[in-house]
């Protein structure tokens, strides 16, 4: 089943006590992730998040896994929402950045409610079937994503949920020209290593990419677009 939209209604499952505002937990770090992240995309980084979190269908005892967690921000605001009965784990390949959550968990008091690992995002260290929930912030554009969808199907559960946020592109030949430049330009003029090895594909590809995964349901809902550049997106996932 594919749709275009996030159904909006309430989840049936109880929460626990909603987290601290987000706007909280900004660290240096965090606020210049939201700073590039609103001048690339137009969107506000913390409204992501926030929405990220809301459509994660969170409740007590689920078994969470961060994929490049960064500074920790998503792993540090589900400690609130999956209980002591829950796990998380937050997992990045860079040892500094997992360094950087620790101390960060450390400082929010949650330090012993969060796992961190330094692990390769193509060979996570985890058994079939470990996750109910897997949510991938703003890194996922970086990943082969038919490497990423495999990994992640294999260790989710049976009903358990990839939530990636990622900017996808137009069916349009034309942008492929225009997205080419677009990362020679980041990558000669403005530094942006990242931006220029980044991996775009339409929503169409990255369905029959989660589907060939073996994930059965797949909703996407458009964040931010237009005909001439790259949408944003949320994916929602289900093995």
């Amino acid at each position: 089943m594919i749709t275009k939209e996030l159904p909006a209604e309430a989840q049936s499952k109880k929460k626990t006590a909603p987290p601290l505002p987000i706007s909280d937990w900004l660290n240096e770090f965090e606020q210049k992730r939201a700073r590039e992240f609103q001048r690339r995309t137009g969107l506000d980084y913390r409204t992501l998040l926030k929405q990220i979190l809301e459509n994660a269908d969170l409740h007590p005892g689920l078994q969470v896994l961060e994929v490049a967690a960064g500074s920790g921000m998503i792993a540090r605001h589900l400690v609130g929402m999956v209980g002591r009965e829950g796990k998380i784990i937050g997992v990045d390949s860079t040892k500094e950045l997992i360094e950087q959550a620790r101390l960060d968990a450390q400082s929010a008091k949650v330090s012993t409610r969060i796992e961190w690992r330094v692990a390769p995002i193509k060979h996570l260290p985890f058994k079939e079937g470990d996750f109910d929930l897997i949510t991938c912030g703003l890194a996922f554009n970086q990943f082969e994503p038919q490497e990423f969808f495999a990994e992640t199907h294999r260790i989710l559960k049976i009903e358990g949920v990839l939530l990636t946020a990622a900017e996808l592109t137009t069916p349009v030949k034309f942008s492929d020209w225009m997205h080419k430049a677009r990362r020679q330009y980041n990558r000669l003029i403005k530094g942006e290593s990242e931006e220029a090895t980044a991996h775009y594909h339409s929503a169409h590809e990255l369905t029959e990419m989660l589907r060939a995964a073996g994930f059965r349901q797949v909703v996407i809902r458009g964040l931010r677009g237009d005909s001439n550049a790259r949408s944003f997106t949320l994916i929602r996932a289900v093995k």
